[in-house]
């Protein structure tokens, strides 16, 4: 378990310890709502295989719950008021879904059995309780405190932002945090930054550092440098085996759009090592090719309807069909609900607006302001509607069976706005572009264009199932309202 630890692999035993207290609550409160005839703790058990089958696979949807409720962040578990109150809230959260799906599917696995929602909940929330911040915080906290947990960490950026992180930990450091010293390329070796801490070197020094100075977590705080330069820097940490976390204002919008972990009051964006994930990789095509098929089949009446309408609405094809530009700079053919009158397709004044949306010109980069300019006169009265709740989008499913794209991801670009991308832009598209993403959860047209590319480089650096599934399913309420849509 210390090893475990000692490699920031806690949530896997929050996991664990979360999958086998709902099981446990699951057979307790069988136990207690039993038949009266089965007079043994056995033969309850063997009377509800079924169930307690139908639990150990509930458990895993009930982890995906609670990562939703950003309950394996670290400064929520080491918060007893507001990790007490998550709880609380992902159990009844796993009720109401258990309860659905027992609604829908007229299924007998939770009624015929007499399972008491009320005894799962307050069981549940007990043993939750017990485990999390009765038993898992206090060893954290015992182990940190005793030096049996300490990360040795290195900053990179002497200055400003690594300064203020130093502090920071100097003062609120219930991680096990301890700062080794610093980098920076413009501060002379040896020269003392904060408290005793010093320069150690510079950053093209860092693998050789990380090595000599067995250091565990890197903290990237670099001030005043182009994304350019933060990804080289990226690219460097991730040939040492140090975890790595970003606190560089260039991303400060992934903290002020998507909950991060925080080092007391500064908030952190993690970065996952890039390595070869072919199991990974191989799922998410799975869960894309089968989500995709069920939304088509789900879709159809909505779809048709809504081609219809088109049809009715204004002289045209039903299909609007570009070109984009999907993974490595290839194109394909891309499918959206027609929302403009024929012809549309080459409006000068859009791609001047989108250009100097993509250099920052006329505010139109702004995080509170619109991205792009619309011709309201081309647009038709089917077309408003569809386009403000995105249901235009919703032929990229096709798109989505082709393999052109996948249901999360960044969005595929014009070839007009490739050709304008500068270099770090185009890292964007080193993965399937997708139907959503970060961004389209994120306000869509209120994130300005630079931010949308470290929003989307986020999602690259941390892509897996349990960060798709909660993009998938905050996309719908996004849809719905409108928020942001152009």
């Amino acid at each position: 378990m210390l090893t475990a630890l000692k490699h920031a692999r806690y949530k896997y035993i929050l996991g664990f310890l979360d999958w086998a207290a709902i099981n446990t609550s699951f057979i307790l409160a069988l136990a207690f709502g039993a038949d009266p005839q089965l007079h043994s703790f056995d033969s309850v058990l063997a009377a509800h295989q079924p169930e307690l089958l139908f639990c150990a696979l509930y458990g895993a949807v009930v982890i995906l719950i609670f990562q939703h409720y950003e309950m394996y962040q670290m400064n929520v578990f080491l918060s007893i008021a507001d990790h007490t109150v998550r709880i609380g809230n992902g159990i009844f959260a796993a009720v109401l879904g258990l309860t659905l799906f027992s609604f829908i599917k007229n299924a007998q696995v939770i009624i015929a059995s007499r399972f008491a929602p009320f005894s799962f909940i307050l069981i549940s929330f007990a043993l939750l309780v017990f485990s999390r911040i009765v038993l898992f915080r206090t060893l954290f906290l015992f182990l940190t405190k005793n030096n049996f947990y300490r990360r040795s960490v290195l900053i990179l950026g002497g200055r400003t932002t690594g300064r203020m992180m130093a502090a920071n930990i100097r003062m609120q450091n219930p991680y096990g945090l301890r700062v080794i010293g610093f980098l920076d390329d413009s501060l002379s070796p040896g020269a003392r930054v904060f408290e005793q801490l010093r320069i150690l070197g510079r950053i093209d020094e860092l693998e050789t550092i990380v090595t000599q100075r067995h250091i565990e977590e890197i903290l990237v705080c670099l001030d005043d440098v182009t994304p350019q330069q933060l990804l080289d820097v990226l690219e460097r940490c991730a040939k040492t085996s140090a975890a790595v976390k970003i606190a560089s204002p260039l991303y400060e919008v992934v903290p002020e759009r998507i909950s991060t972990e925080r080092y007391g009051n500064v908030p952190v964006v993690g970065f996952t090592t890039p390595r070869p994930r072919y199991l990974q990789r191989t799922l998410k095509r799975f869960f894309d090719l089968v989500l995709a098929t069920l939304g088509l089949i789900v879709l159809a009446p909505v779809m048709a309807v809504i081609a219809l309408a088109i049809k009715l609405d204004s002289p045209g094809a039903v299909f609007f069909r570009q070109i984009r530009i999907g993974k490595d700079g290839k194109p394909f053919h891309f499918y959206k609900f027609r929302s403009m009158v024929a012809g549309s397709d080459n409006d000068e004044a859009r791609k001047r607006s989108m250009l100097n949306f993509m250099r920052g010109q006329n505010g139109a980069a702004s995080r509170n302001g619109s991205t792009k300019i619309v011709n309201e006169a081309r647009i038709t009265h089917v077309g408003k509607f569809i386009r403000k709740t995105s249901l235009d989008e919703l032929p990229q499913l096709f798109n989505v069976l082709r393999g052109d794209m996948s249901l999360v991801g960044p969005r595929p670009c014009l070839p007009y706005e490739w050709e304008n991308y500068e270099d770090w832009h185009k890292k964007r598209l080193s993965v399937t572009p997708g139907c959503t993403g970060v961004w389209q959860v994120s306000g869509r047209s209120l994130v300005g264009f630079d931010d949308m590319v470290i929003l989307d480089l986020y999602y690259i650096q941390n892509a897996s199932l349990l960060l798709d599934l909660p993009l998938i399913l905050k996309t719908i309420p996004v849809m719905l309202l409108g928020k942001g849509a152009k």
